[in-house]
């Protein structure tokens, strides 16, 4: 049977973050019921868009999904469990921050099949954390891993950032060396990009932050490859370092041209060649009458954009995401999904890169060097037709 994805937006935070620009904000338990009673009727309606497929990885993540009422994720557990033929191996993932991971709420979460944690610490430092606008400090992460560790999760990833202001090369060492000696099994690592509308884009621009300067950020990635390499953790994507089988199944979904429904406020979909985009504003979505969802003559007043995905623009994307992978392209694979050659579409591009040796080729794979991992967005942006 075919393998879809599906993704659960909670857009809730107990507070915005400085760098933050996704839709997120901190609401009342009656706001909060009302947003989860209109994402149980989406999770209903829309099942039937699954009826081909099995459902192998569910990602619930925000906003800050543990800032709500553990109430709520087993409300979504038991619609998805319901409506939907979830995998015995699925991977499910639930993403949290420090100071509202307790105990309880990760029992709760491990008795609901939750097999997967993603922890949002971003800094081992207290004062960066003040900087980004984080609610937590280092101690609260430790609490709270050390929470998830006794109540028996064992697929446990950890969010940090480089590139924070006034972040200097010996304060990030510290904060990878911290968390890399706890022998995690996945890290994910971000480095900063200033957002238009968020704090820190008016803070930079009244001077009020300094940024590293760019060579220290290359020196960071330096950093980052020696010290994951020495505790064996391999780097399987741009941002993310995984010992062997613990890659997150779910982002390798998205960046290998696998099918996902998303639900919740200004989520995606991606199905059948066809993109869906969710309503972005909270009192549209809270409006939809998704019970007669499945009859209805005119599905697009239900999204901010429907989009039939053209070969063009499903080629780019493919590309776009497999360079993403350590592991590249595989020119089988985009034959099999194109009925194209990768070498003659690309075969300018792929002399160019390979002769810089930003681009490498074993077996039958394309891929980014470290060095063109480094400049991925420039070299992804070349290949695009």
């Amino acid at each position: 049977m075919n393998k879809l994805m599906l993704y659960v937006h909670i857009p809730f935070c107990e507070r915005k973050c400085n760098y933050c620009d996704f839709v997120s904000f901190n609401a009342k338990y009656d706001v909060i019921d009302a947003y989860i009673m209109k994402l149980l009727e989406e999770i209903e309606s829309k099942s039937y868009l699954a009826n081909d497929y099995e459902i192998s990885s569910i990602y619930i993540g925000g906003g800050t999904p543990s800032f709500i009422d553990k109430k709520y994720i087993a409300f979504i557990m038991e619609s998805l469990y319901k409506h939907y033929k979830v995998d015995s191996d699925a991977e499910i993932s639930i993403e949290g921050n420090p100071n509202s991971l307790d105990s309880e709420k990760l029992k709760s979460y491990m008795d609901l099949g939750i097999n997967r944690l993603s922890i949002g610490l971003q800094s081992a430092n207290d004062d960066e954390l003040k900087i980004l606008g984080r609610v937590h400090n280092y101690n609260d992460f430790l609490n709270a891993y050390n929470s998830a560790i006794h109540v028996g999760f064992k697929n446990i990833n950890i969010d940090i950032i480089n590139g924070i202001p006034f972040q200097t090369l010996n304060t990030y060492k510290k904060t990878l060396k911290a968390v890399l000696m706890l022998n995690i099994k996945h890290i994910s690592i971000y480095n900063l990009i200033i957002e238009n509308g968020t704090p820190f884009k008016t803070m930079l621009a009244e001077n009020k932050i300094t940024l590293p300067l760019e060579t220290d950020i290359v020196k960071m990635d330096e950093i980052t490859r020696e010290l994951t390499d020495y505790y064996r953790l391999h780097r399987y994507e741009i941002s993310n370092y995984g010992k062997d089988g613990f890659e997150c199944r779910h982002n390798l979904g998205y960046w290998s041209d696998v099918p996902y429904l998303g639900f919740g406020l200004n989520s995606s979909s991606y199905i059948k060649n066809i993109r869906l985009k969710n309503k972005v504003r909270f009192n549209d979505y809270i409006a939809l009458d998704y019970k007669n969802y499945m009859l209805s003559d005119n599905q697009n007043g239900y999204y901010d954009e429907i989009k039939m995905i053209d070969e063009k623009e499903h080629m780019n994307e493919y590309t776009m995401l497999g360079f993403r992978k350590t592991t590249g392209i595989n020119i089988d694979d985009f034959y099999k999904t194109f009925n194209k050659e990768f070498e003659e579409i690309y075969k300018a591009n792929i002399k160019y890169y390979r002769s810089m040796e930003l681009l490498c080729k074993k077996d039958n794979n394309y891929f980014l060097s470290d060095k063109g991992l480094d400049i991925s967005n420039k070299i992804i942006a070349d290949f695009m037709q």
